[in-house]
């Protein structure tokens, strides 16, 4: 007889089987779809998998964006895979659950475009929505939204719901940032989105798709990184792609006004040829001016290597620290003033075959502004605040050249390799003079100090890069090796006079310092960055990826600092304590390992790193020494949830360090303002922060209404920040870095679009809060601020028939903030602003063009709260198909200012610049287009 342990066990296998049978009777299958000449992965893409007996539909699906296609639980059988692609021959592979008749289900598939298909060219009428969505990309139709004559692709995307462009333009696009901006797929004059946006015509754009794209080595691998990037592509008409078009523009008004520009485009097949010259002295940029800075805080590892000098001259700042986000920086760096700026370049991009993709361009610009400029700032010092006052003029020419390349090889069936060479040499030409007072902070103000100070410079800034990417599938499905290397030189050079007299008010005497000073200062930067990364699929599900990185730096910094020599009246005078020679290497190593998995419509990443860094810099004149050694281990996270076709759920986690700056290790005075000494700390610990973001989006197909909302949460668990001590008599300061801990900053943004009627009229409204906190060291005292933030913003589209469209805006910007000790300054502001935009068709094709744009500024320093109504119209008149006539008036009310508020490390300052006043201008405008038809039958 069984025994009683026997028949439990005996039960215990019987319910074991009846479990695992299932299991072996199904078989989750995974394959990735790719481009069979140039192993691009193909996303999107309708697979089918049918019975081989009756054909019918055992499972479908689309591929997503990384070329993957998932199949769960498929029963034992022999099936038939069918795909089909526009533009590709289709596919029938035969195979069998498990090998049988037929070979076992493939786990890469290979399509062969389409070359002998060629359709008769036929008249389309564009009957299709203004919004829809492919896949996970929201494409909007341009032809809905109407645009004033003679329009860019900004005025455009300013039309479309979900999309909003600041006074800056910086593009957002369902709250996130826009930073990259395509054309038909290809890049267009390099990583700047302003140059497209600001000179293509509107006009040539069929439809706006605004997606989220891959890195390339998350698009090969298919093991996502969390390094995706809002990008905007446009598509062009297809009758563009046959020819060449374009226009020649030139305008004069009063005031010696101007604007000419030439913009000629050539689109053959998969060509693209462009070509910009343009320049005008009302402040239009066709660019982004602080690309470079972009660049920059996109590369933490350059950007810490760079000189003192050379991140002072970039961002216009002397002797302070400069932090925040790229798009912070860039509007703290952006030109104010009045500006005559000059620029264009050549873009050429081109496939000839699916095995050799070339991307080039060249572009230059060169600016001149005058700037008069009225500044108040406000020190949140904790034992003796004070206004800090400051008025003059300002004249900055600066140039920049830069060449980007990159050319796409494909080696063979499983490898390619693509390079991608980069150029940007700038110069700068900067003369400034100014007075400057300051008093104390109370009911009975008393003088701190005042002087005046006139400053020039002269600077170079040159960078070379090469980023070598090497890709190669092997022969099991999924298993690749992916090799990076990017070189880099950056070299900088900087010709600094410093002329000024301070008037120090300490002990109830007057003591005077003059200062008649030349630094001369140079860099030479050499980075050699290397990543290998292999991926192995584990699974039909799960992918493993193991990386090692490899950083390294050499930087030589030379400054020299001489007074002004009595005798002779040279700058021979060397002045020791304020001069260095230093060297400087800095080591990274970087392991990390990472498993990708799905499972239906969940996809992750998650991952861990260690990371050892290590700084050595020797001062071959000051005789110093820097040796810091650092340690992290880096865990990250990345996962998306698509609760259907049209919602998703991304979040991404990681853990980011980041070493101490030359400049900030460095223990000499940087005096380049002598009442804003900066001296560096050689004992800071390396910068240790994480990330999470947690980003919602629907869009319904039907209506075309959507929603959108994120979360942000950037914790500081070491921050680099800066401790001023203050004499309180004279006012000077000496600034040096230290670590501070437990800093964050909580962000949330929601919107939602609604669309109004079938003409494209819509509703977007959004809100975006911020709470955070960071810290000071004031005198050796720690003053904590938390700072909340509510900016709501209401915008609108509305077309009454195709005559008229009507377009407003508004926002309100409210911040308080909370200081741990008093500080006596304000504790909130407001900024509200508003704009409303018409467009009314006339008889004898002409049109009216009418905009307001507003704000107020309440809440700011005595003095800087304003308000400000722009009042601009422009009538058109089409003289023919080619030829149009424009007259405008700008600023009809002459009330144009320009006042803005920054916060800086310690103080809160607030700005007022000369502005662009009214002015009336007449133009013209060309335009040409050749658009041979086809002779193909």
């Amino acid at each position: 007889m069984m025994s009683k342990n026997n028949k439990f066990w005996g039960l215990m296998m019987l319910i074991l089987l009846g479990w695992i049978s299932p299991a072996f009777s199904q078989q989750d299958l995974r394959s990735f779809i790719v481009d069979a000449n140039s192993g691009r992965a193909l996303k999107h893409i309708t697979i089918k998998v049918v019975d081989h007996k009756d054909s019918t539909i055992s499972k479908l699906g689309l591929t997503d964006s990384t070329g993957l296609i998932v199949f769960n639980q498929v029963q034992k059988g022999d099936y038939k895979l069918q795909v089909h692609a526009v533009g590709y021959v289709d596919t029938l592979i035969h195979f069998s659950i498990p090998t049988g008749k037929f070979p076992a289900f493939p786990g890469t598939v290979y399509l062969r475009p389409d070359r002998g298909i060629q359709l008769k060219e036929v008249v389309i009428k564009d009957d299709g929505p203004a919004v829809g969505m492919k896949g996970d990309t929201i494409e909007y139709n341009a032809t809905k939204f109407k645009t004033k004559d003679n329009a860019v692709v900004e005025d455009l995307l300013r039309k479309l719901p979900g999309v909003n462009i600041d006074k800056t333009g910086t593009i957002k696009a369902q709250g996130e940032v826009v930073q990259r901006v395509l054309v038909d797929g290809k890049e267009f004059f390099g990583s700047d989105p302003s140059v497209a946006t600001r000179n293509l015509p509107a006009d040539m754009i069929q439809k706006v798709q605004v997606l989220d794209k891959n890195s390339d080595m998350a698009e090969f691998t298919g093991v996502a990184d969390g390094k995706q990037m809002k990008t905007i592509n446009l598509i062009t008409k297809k009758n563009r792609k046959r020819g060449y078009f374009g226009n020649l523009n030139g305008g004069l008004g009063d005031a010696s006004r101007y604007e000419a520009g030439l913009n000629v485009n050539s689109f053959v097949n998969e060509a693209q040829m462009s070509l910009i010259l343009k320049g005008n002295n009302v402040n239009k940029s066709g660019f982004s001016a602080t690309e470079l800075i972009k660049l920059l805080t996109q590369n933490p590892e350059m950007f810490n290597s760079l000189p003192p000098s050379a991140l002072s001259e970039l961002m216009k700042m002397k002797s302070v620290k400069i932090e925040g986000s790229s798009e912070a920086l860039a509007e703290m760096a952006r030109p104010s003033g009045l500006t005559d700026t000059k620029y264009g370049g050549l873009n050429f991009n081109n496939d000839w075959s699916d095995r050799f993709k070339l991307r080039s361009s060249y572009f230059f610009n060169d600016n001149q502004t005058e700037d008069r400029f009225d500044n108040s700032r406000q020190y949140l010092l904790l034992q003796s605040p004070y206004n800090y006052l400051q008025s003059g003029t300002k004249t900055d020419h600066t140039n920049n050249k830069r060449i980007d390349l990159s050319a796409d090889v494909k080696l063979s069936k499983r490898s390619s390799i693509k390079i991608s060479p980069r150029v940007n040499l700038s110069n700068s030409d900067r003369n400034s003079g100014n007075t400057f007072s300051s008093v104390s902070i109370g009911a009975d103000p008393i003088p701190i100090n005042d002087g005046t100070q006139l400053f020039k410079s002269k600077s170079r800034n040159n960078m070379v890069s090469g980023n070598t990417l090497f890709r190669h599938r092997l022969t099991k499905a999924g298993r690749t090796l992916v090799f990076e290397m990017t070189p880099e030189y950056f070299q900088s050079k900087g010709n600094y006079l410093n002329q000024s007299t301070n008037n120090l008010y300490g002990e109830n005497r007057k003591t005077t310092e003059n200062t008649d000073q030349q630094t001369l200062s140079t860099g030479d930067i050499y980075n050699l960055n290397n990543n290998l990364v292999y991926t192995e699929p584990l699974s039909s599900r799960y992918l493993l990826q193991a990386g090692q990185q490899f950083y390294y730096s050499h930087g030589k910094y030379l400054r020299r600092v001489n007074n002004k020599n009595a005798l002779n009246g040279n700058y021979d005078d060397s002045v020791a304590a304020l001069s260095d020679h230093f060297t400087s290497d800095r080591i990274e190593y970087n392991s990390k390992l990472s498993v990708s998995g799905n499972y239906r419509k969940f996809n992750y990443t998650v991952g861990a790193g260690f990371k050892q860094s290590q700084v050595r810099g020797n001062s071959q004149l000051r005789n110093y020494q820097v040796d810091q050694h650092y340690r992290a281990f880096l865990p990250s996270a990345y996962a998306t949830y698509k609760m259907t076709a049209s919602e998703k759920l991304v979040l991404n986690y990681a853990m980011e360090t980041n070493m101490p700056s030359v400049s900030n290790l460095q223990p000499i005075e940087d005096n380049i303002d002598p009442l804003f000494t900066r001296k560096g700390n050689p004992d800071l610990e390396q910068e240790k922060n994480q990330r999470l973001s947690l980003v919602f989006n629907s869009f319904q197909l039907g209506s075309g209404n959507s929603v959108y909302a994120s979360f942000n949460l950037n914790w500081f668990n070491q921050q680099i920040t800066d401790h001023t001590l203050t004499d309180a008599a004279t006012g000077k300061q000496l600034i040096i870095p230290v670590n501070v801990r437990g800093n964050y900053r909580y962000g949330l943004n929601m919107g939602k679009t609604i669309r109004l009627d079938a003409n494209g009229s819509s509703l977007t409204a959004e809100v975006n809060g911020a709470y955070s906190k960071s810290s000071l060291m004031n005198d050796n005292l720690l003053n904590n601020i938390k700072t909340l933030s509510v900016s709501p913003e209401l915008s609108v589209n509305y077309y009454l028939g195709n005559k008229v469209s009507l377009s407003g805006r508004g926002s309100a910007s409210w911040n308080t903030r909370k200081f741990s000790r008093l500080t006596g300054l304000p504790a909130e502001n407001w900024l509200l602003s508003y704009s409303l935009e018409s467009i009314v068709i006339l008889p004898f094709k002409m049109s009216l063009e009418g905009s307001i744009d507003g704000f107020s500024t309440p809440g700011l320093s005595k003095g800087y709260n304003t308000s400000v109504m722009v009042l601009n119209s422009g009538l058109n008149k089409e003289i023919g198909k080619q030829f149009s006539i424009k007259a405008e008036a700008r600023d009809l009310l002459n009330r144009n200012q320009s006042v803005s508020r920054i916060t800086g490390n310690g103080y809160i300052e607030d700005k007022r610049n000369n502005a662009l006043g009214r002015y009336f201008q007449l133009s013209a405008v060309y335009k040409f287009r050749h658009f041979p038809k086809s002779n193909k039958k």
